[in-house]
């Protein structure tokens, strides 16, 4: 019997690796299609609609509240264009300088997982030297762009398993830190020595950016871009074509935008190479008055909109990882979040799940937990809660997958699940469900 076990579990991993080995190959979409058919995927509805309270258009959050939270969200958002430093994100050159420095001497890996030389990295390095002197100057992003550790645009990798991406290991660019919006402010510091790329500060993160996705800004462009009304997506992938009918580019929900009488004010570099405007008009339903009323009904929509879309570690590839699709999440609603899922658990009000039992730890959730309106958090990842199915919490997250012996089984998209996901996979690692490494439930209406 021991044998025979051990057989199936040695089938079970070899089967693991070529099924992601393949989809890996294909692309990230075709890697999330390929993924593991998990007990809790095939259990809970995939449905943010069917996690409705009996009252699903009663505010979660009363709209007067909503609004000066909204205020916060663009006095964040805006943030760069206010600030002749860092200050604005609890952040000091003296502090970014020694974690470049350091990245620098690090070892990196090729994608073929080879060693990435150490000539070509300091190269790089050199080529995107950070000038804590300069003074930064108002801009924004024309485009979706990712913003990277160094001006350096092909992925680099921790270890030759992640580069690989064998046995499930989630392929992890350890360059991006995250992606810029269209629309979004920046503050923009010195250009590289090649003068293709711009170290900016987001209102979330810095790092290195493609110049071609980003104009200056002048005193009218951001004056207006202010004082205007704003609108923000309320769906996701929403596509603008051009004239030819080809996509000229694609947005994302919870992105915010200036509006006037229906119309979008998308940024575009004007002749003079400064930032401007033109209007959009998006199809019927893509974007409303920014705040979104807080209801169950919205968010569900909200969440169904985001539901199955691929896992991209740091916005890779135009799709999102745990932290920003909470983030984008909040934004519909003018609640604003960090970027990173540690940071986000700190915000507004907690409530600790350290060394509690399963039970208690599922107990204080059930009672204390906010349907659509509470992340719960672990190292490294986070999630939002939906309520309970079955007498079970239930959450909806974008997450890689679940530890295994040599890797990862993948679940590779956004899901809903409850906190015992993977049980069932043979040859798990200890502790890895998410109800044993949960440590915090987490409220950014604080009035709620």
């Amino acid at each position: 019997m021991l044998r025979h076990t051990r057989k199936s579990r040695r089938l079970f991993g070899i089967a693991a690796v070529l099924l992601f080995a393949f989809a890996a190959w294909r692309g990230p979409r075709a890697a999330a299609e390929a993924a593991w058919k998990f007990r809790d995927v095939e259990r809970f509805p995939q449905s943010g609609a069917a996690y409705l309270p009996p009252e699903p258009d009663a505010a979660i959050v009363d709209y007067v509240t909503q609004v000066v939270y909204a205020e916060e969200y663009l006095r964040r958002h805006f943030a760069p264009w206010d600030c002749e430093d860092l200050s604005f994100l609890d952040l000091t050159f003296e502090r970014l300088l020694p974690y470049y420095a350091a990245l620098a001497k690090k070892r990196f890996y090729a994608p073929n997982g080879g060693v990435f030389p150490k000539k070509s990295l300091d190269a790089i390095v050199k080529n995107g030297t950070v000038d804590p002197s300069s003074v930064p100057r108002p801009g924004v992003a024309l485009s979706t762009a990712d913003l990277r550790a160094f001006p350096y645009g092909q992925p680099l990798y921790n270890s030759k398993e992640a580069a690989l991406g064998s046995g499930g290991y989630l392929k992890l660019d350890a360059l991006q830190i995250s992606t810029v919006r269209p629309g979004e402010p920046l503050a923009i510091f010195n250009a590289s020595a090649d003068s293709n790329w711009f170290f900016v500060a987001t209102g979330t993160a810095v790092g290195w950016v493609n110049a071609a996705a980003v104009a200056p800004a002048n005193r009218d462009f951001i004056d207006m871009y202010i004082s205007a009304a704003k609108s923000v997506l309320t769906r996701d992938n929403v596509e603008m074509k051009d004239p030819n009918g080809k996509i000229a580019a694609t947005f994302k929900l919870g992105t915010v935008f200036p509006s006037e009488d229906g119309s979008l004010l998308l940024p575009t570099r004007g002749k003079d190479g400064f930032a401007d405007v033109v209007r959009w008009t998006p199809e019927e339903g893509a974007a409303e008055p920014f705040p979104v009323h807080f209801t169950p009904r919205n968010a569900a929509k909200a969440i169904d909109e985001m539901m199955g879309e691929p896992y991209g570690w740091g916005g890779t590839s135009g799709l999102r990882d745990c932290s920003s699709t909470t983030r984008d999440y909040f934004s519909l609603f003018g609640i604003w979040l960090p970027r990173n899922s540690g940071d986000q658990s700190l915000t507004g009000s907690r409530i600790s799940l350290k060394d509690m039992s399963r039970r208690k730890r599922v107990e204080t959730i059930t009672r204390d937990g906010a349907p659509f309106a509470a992340l719960i958090h672990m190292p490294g990842h986070i999630m939002i809660y939906l309520g309970l199915y079955d007498g079970e919490p239930a959450v909806f997250h974008n997450t890689w997958g679940v530890a295994v012996a040599g890797g990862r089984a993948v679940v590779g998209r956004a899901v809903v699940t409850g906190l015992r996901l993977g049980e069932e996979i043979p040859g798990k690692s200890a502790n890895s469900l998410l109800i044993d490494r949960m440590d915090a439930i987490s409220f950014p209406v604080t009035e709620w």
